[in-house]
């Protein structure tokens, strides 16, 4: 089968499905085409919990995570959705540690409202928590998490009510740039478009292979724990998100199974198609213990653990823009384990550069040519 469509989005994860909504907020029509079904466990974008903060050591993330809040409030008012769950985010270190400490500069040069606490105000305002005495913490209000799986599918589906089409099951083989028009050569068809945005999360070094982008995928693992005792302390209004900015580690409050804990470090270099999803029992035993230290109450029991991947670039930053081979082709990849809280903003940012050709968000840092 041959279809001729205006604009195609190849991959419906957290950054296509949002530039799918906003194309059909724009009236543009466009067409959706995923591999698997829509909210899929494969990749990146699925799960009960990411973060949402606004703690940035860069004006540019600031001003972007500032502006998606607006468009994740505006999906849960059309969708009658609760996307955003927002109960704040606790990031803490000992005394002079760099990263945590220039990000509270980079708060107070942005006026982003913060409060740096001391261990003791911690334990005051959120019972749960028992910080070394010696910590560092710095508390965003206007932080928290989305549930990402509840996320893609939202956008899908309201992509779809106004006006979206979307194939799933269509594996995509080939993208041939030679013609003006992109041709895409999938297991259920070809696509000729007029305008064709790429947003295939881990498996974007196969399908972008002409641009050589110096992409890495990591094997990444989150595990559930279940307090000795579920009280109200653990509830999302009582404890935020928190982060341990000495360990790289972090987690959630008492949400879906449990409370979800997570090594933010990158684990083994790995690919979509050899990712080993057997959880790793050392890792799930040093976040419990991780979890013992800092919640001295809570007698973690494992529930549940999960793998998924990220895509990293080497300086951590996004890829975003025209391909170099084809202008008519727009490529958001490289989300680098940080991106999914942007990707309202981002599938904006790409259905804006799709139908006008540019946009005013600052993205010049994430231009695909920037490695040389």
């Amino acid at each position: 089968m041959h279809r001729d469509v205006e604009i195609l989005v190849v991959g419906l994860g957290a950054m296509g499905s949002a530039a799918l909504y906003h194309l059909a907020r724009q009236g543009a029509a466009p067409v959706g085409i995923d591999q698997y079904a829509i909210g899929h466990a494969q990749g990146s974008s699925h799960g009960h919990s990411r973060a949402f903060r606004v703690f940035y050591n860069d004006p540019v993330y600031i001003t972007l995570v500032k502006a998606a809040l607006p468009l994740w409030q505006e999906l849960e008012t059309l969708s009658g959705e609760q996307l955003l769950i927002p109960n704040g985010m606790l990031a803490f270190a000992k005394p002079e540690n760099e990263r945590l400490d220039q990000n509270i500069r980079i708060m107070q040069d942005t006026k982003t409202s913060h409060e740096v606490l001391t261990a003791e105000e911690v334990a005051a305002r959120f019972p749960a928590l028992r910080l070394p005495g010696n910590t560092v913490a710095c508390y965003t209000p206007d932080s928290g998490f989305l549930n990402p799986s509840r996320c893609v599918r939202t956008h899908v589906s309201q992509a779809e009510r106004f006006g979206a089409t979307v194939h799933s099951g269509a594996t995509v083989h080939h993208i041939d740039l030679s013609k003006e028009h992109p041709e895409v050569e999938t297991s259920t068809g070809s696509y000729c478009c007029r305008r064709l945005i790429v947003a295939p999360g881990p498996w974007a070094s196969q399908l972008l292979k002409d641009l050589s982008l110096p992409l890495q995928v990591t094997r990444q693992q989150k595990f559930y724990f279940q307090p000795q005792e579920v009280t109200a302390l653990y509830q999302p209004d009582r404890l935020p998100v928190y982060a341990d900015y000495d360990r790289a580690y972090y987690g959630f409050p008492y949400y879906g199974p449990g409370i979800k804990v997570a090594d933010d470090g990158h684990g083994p270099v790995t690919s979509p198609e050899t990712v080993d999803r057997t959880l790793d029992l050392d890792v799930q035993n040093a976040l419990a213990q991780w979890i013992k230290t800092i919640m001295p109450e809570v007698n973690p029991s494992f529930i549940e653990g999960a793998t998924c991947m990220y895509t990293l670039t080497p300086d951590h930053d996004f890829l975003i823009g025209d391909h170099p081979l084809n202008p008519n082709i727009l490529v958001g990849v490289g989300f680098s384990g940080h991106g999914f809280k942007f990707s309202t903003i981002v599938g904006k940012i790409l259905a804006e550069l799709a139908t006008d050709g540019k946009t005013d968000y600052p993205i010049d840092k994430f231009r695909l040519n920037r490695f040389g």
